[in-house]
């Protein structure tokens, strides 16, 4: 990981001074997640934690892309470094970036570095290299554009506009707008990202790609609850065979197939497939093309939905690295609630488990307060029923969970039922049966007592 230093700055809002962490050597395979701050303008921006203003530090840089033998340097005019100024500040980050270098990595574009004049001239040199053309780039800013026009117009405009902008409006730019929705977020301006989100909800609403999303999204919806009452129906004891079984009949639908992986996909490892590779060599021949088929779309799904996991878990340990780098967690961790999902608490659980194993008792301490404060925001942010239903799942034993239904239910109307059915949706992917079981139970109180 790229190394972090520290700098107490002034606020360029409240002048108040704070300290403040950035990065100056960025290696793209050793830090990822710090090539894509840089991408998206987040890299060295720091919140104030008195008033929350995102603060740019300027700093010249290096980045590195071992795999592309890449090296790019910038220096921001705004510092106003004289020349000789500029190339040992440029010198002593190179020494920095040779220094962490395994052994025998030091090869001869090491000594060539290209370098920068503006950040949206590294950003572009960056994206060159992995494949983005100059019209991909532009295509990107067009979109930016759009969305910043949106922004500005009155409410009552916006519905005109979209219908005006229909043709450019697709997943890219859907896209466009959630990262900007995070970014915003991420540096602590939620009144924007909340209109950005508003604005994604009109373009669903008013263009042509947005019907057609909403139409796939409530068929894939479907299919999902087709699919998780079939598994249902397998019951308890439902062994890897009757799961091959619903893949082969409904290997013709592979939006059912994507619906299946994603509910059960521990079901599909590797003697899953070293069965079904048996059962293909097993079938008359005319049967063999089709198991095939399924086959290899069964393995691209289940890649697919690994690496969907692997963003998830790379995302939410970034997240957590810039609250613990935080001079104030509790505002990062404010602003960003809306980030702040199940697999972040994984990776934050699994942190706090390390640490203990290592008999680490500093970063134990640090980590259990960012997890009590996580939960303490998570829960003052639910409503009256989602906490009901937490306490229920929370509970330290079903006897327990009984008790807490049985002394509560009373407290709640009929939105219970539509908040259990929004939760169980969000349970339907995970192997979680204890959970799940608890959630019939307060189902059928919750029917009981409303009816």
């Amino acid at each position: 990981m790229s190394k972090l230093m520290q700098t107490t700055i002034p606020c360029i809002q409240c002048r108040q001074p704070f300290r403040a962490t950035f990065q100056n050597v960025i290696d793209a395979k050793q830090d990822p997640q710090a090539k894509m701050k840089l991408l998206t303008g987040q890299l060295n921006l720091a919140l104030c934690p008195n008033c929350g203003t995102p603060n740019p530090m300027l700093t010249p840089l290096v980045y590195h892309d071992p795999a592309k033998e890449l090296v790019i340097t910038f220096v921001p005019m705004e510092l106003g470094l004289a020349k000789e100024a500029q190339e040992k500040a440029i010198g002593d980050l190179m020494r920095e970036l040779t220094t962490q270098l395994p052994q025998g990595a030091f090869k001869g574009y090491l000594l060539q570095p290209r370098q920068a004049l503006t950040m949206q001239g590294l950003v572009d040199q960056i994206l060159q290299a992995d494949g983005v053309t100059p019209e991909m780039m532009e295509a990107q800013r067009a979109r930016v554009r759009l969305v910043e026009m949106l922004l500005e117009a009155p409410d009552e405009e916006i519905p005109a506009l979209i219908e005006q902008n229909d043709g450019q409006i697709d997943s890219q730019l859907m896209q466009t707008v959630t990262l900007l929705a995070q970014r915003m977020l991420q540096e602590g301006r939620q009144g924007v990202a909340e209109r950005l989100l508003m604005l994604q909800n009109q373009m669903v609403v008013y263009s042509t790609f947005g019907k057609q999303l909403a139409e796939r999204s409530r068929a894939q919806e479907a299919l999902i609850e087709q699919a998780a009452n079939e598994i249902n129906a397998l019951g308890p004891n439902a062994q890897r065979a009757d799961f091959m079984n619903l893949a082969v009949h409904h290997a013709d639908s592979i939006e059912y197939l994507q619906a299946l992986v994603g509910l059960v996909r521990p079901v599909f490892d590797y003697a899953f497939f070293q069965e079904l590779q048996v059962r293909i060599g097993q079938s008359p021949a005319a049967e063999r093309p089709k198991l095939e088929a399924l086959r290899e779309n069964l393995l691209e799904l289940t890649a697919q939905a690994d690496q969907q996991t692997r963003m998830a878990l790379q995302n939410a340990a970034g997240l957590l690295q810039t609250i613990l780098n935080s001079p104030d967690p509790e505002a990062v961790i404010a602003a960003n609630l809306p980030l702040i999902d199940y697999t972040f608490l994984q990776v934050l659980s699994a942190n706090l488990q390390e640490a203990e194993r290592r008999g680490d008792a500093n970063a134990g301490s640090r980590l259990k307060a960012i997890y009590n404060l996580v939960v303490a925001m998570l829960q003052a942010d639910m409503p009256p029923e989602l906490q009901f239903i937490n306490e229920v799942l929370a509970a330290s034993s079903d006897e327990d969970a009984r008790a807490v239904i049985a002394q509560r239910i009373g407290e709640f109307d009929g939105q219970l039922l539509e908040a259990i059915e929004a939760v169980e949706e969000q349970l339907a992917d995970r192997s979680e049966p204890v959970l799940l079981e608890r959630l019939n139970w307060l189902r059928e109180e919750a029917i009981q007592s409303f009816s």
